[in-house]
């Protein structure tokens, strides 16, 4: 919280929980940029102290007040880089690629990587093989979702699982296994580990947006920008895919009868299919996404698992750390999809 806020905020305890709850929602929900927080709570401080009133009174519940401040205050430029949870390929990409080196970690320190008898050779290969399988799943797949590149993405997930399947299956070959290599430790398979957790925030964000969003906010002939409006409804938005290219017929057949260029008579691609989305269904989409990242995460759990299930070396640790992220995420997707059934029945009721 602000010193600024702290100083004008009166000392009850249910209105520093609506400002603290006001905060965290749009820090990390909506991700609002920190210069437009600071004076949104100063400003509802100030309404709360001249009128004596509560703040959920006054604004509403935090949730709804930082949901109306994020579409009414925030630039439109700024929020069509955005997808239905608020992050960009930027944000996805770096927490993607932290929480893939936490996983890769306790993978190691837990010996999912082999124990002491294990040669040098097999352990490296399925060090590499799960460090390429979670940086995918959890970093370049969410990132160029959001960029609108769904095919690019697919692909690479593809690729990913290869290469990760590649690795297994040269590692458990008997003359890898048994093989008097160079000595590798389980521990030094955490370094892989490190190694991606530090890469995410280590690359400029520049950088990061050149690879993923190349043609953001450039000049597009009409087949591109239509093109460049699907990607955007169907990946970064979430949209069905029947639904994303029925939007696309609707804008083809309408620069068709006025004759104008789309960046002229529709505006910009980003900015003109996030107010195609806007609305109550964002509640679904969001769920959805939710769901199939969760669904994600139990398929790279479950081939991990598989993994030390298969192999004769395994230790105790090394089978239950797997099984248990495995169970653990695949409740989260199961949690995921009864949210995402909920807000379907929410928004069929209005």
């Amino acid at each position: 919280m602000t010193k600024t806020m702290a100083a004008t905020r009166p000392g009850n305890s249910g209105r520093a929980a609506w400002a603290d709850k006001l905060e965290l929602e749009l820090l990390l929900v909506h991700r609002v940029p920190r210069e437009l927080v600071n004076p949104v709570l100063e400003e509802a401080a100030e309404a709360v102290a001249e009128t004596g009133q509560p703040a959920e009174e006054l604004f509403g519940p935090a949730e709804e007040y930082a949901a109306a401040v994020a579409t009414e205050r925030i630039d439109a430029g700024y929020r069509s880089t955005r997808d239905s949870e608020g992050g960009t390929p930027v944000t996805h990409f770096r927490q993607g690629m932290v929480a893939g080196g936490i996983a890769v970690l306790i993978m190691a320190a837990a010996g999912t990587f082999g124990d002491g008898g294990r040669s040098g050779a097999s352990v490296l290969l399925l060090a590499l093989s799960a460090s390429v399988l979670v940086a995918m799943t959890f970093a370049v797949f969410p990132a160029l979702r959001t960029a609108g590149r769904t095919r690019t993405a697919w692909l690479c997930g593809s690729g990913a699982v290869g290469i990760a399947a590649a690795g297994i299956c040269l590692a458990s070959l008997p003359s890898i296994r048994d093989a008097h290599s160079f000595l590798f430790p389980p521990l030094a398979a955490g370094g892989f580990g490190l190694l991606l957790g530090a890469l995410g925030p280590a690359i400029p964000a520049r950088v990061v947006s050149r690879w993923f969003s190349p043609c953001e906010g450039r000049q597009l002939d009409d087949e591109q920008w239509l093109r460049r409006l699907g990607e955007l409804l169907y990946g970064r938005h979430g949209l069905p895919l029947r639904t994303a290219q029925q939007h696309v017929g609707e804008a083809r057949e309408h620069l068709a009868a006025t004759g104008r260029l789309a960046q002229q008579e529709l505006g910009q691609v980003e900015i003109y299919a996030m107010n195609l989305t806007d609305g109550p269904v964002r509640e679904v989409r969001l769920a959805r996404r939710q769901f199939l990242g969760a669904c994600c995460s139990t398929a790279v759990f479950a081939v991990l698992f598989t993994l030390t299930l298969t192999d004769p070396d395994r230790g105790g640790a090394a089978l239950w750390v797997p099984a248990v992220l495995f169970v653990c995420s695949g409740t989260l997707a199961v949690s995921f999809l009864r949210k995402m059934k909920a807000s379907v029945n929410h928004v069929g009721q209005h």
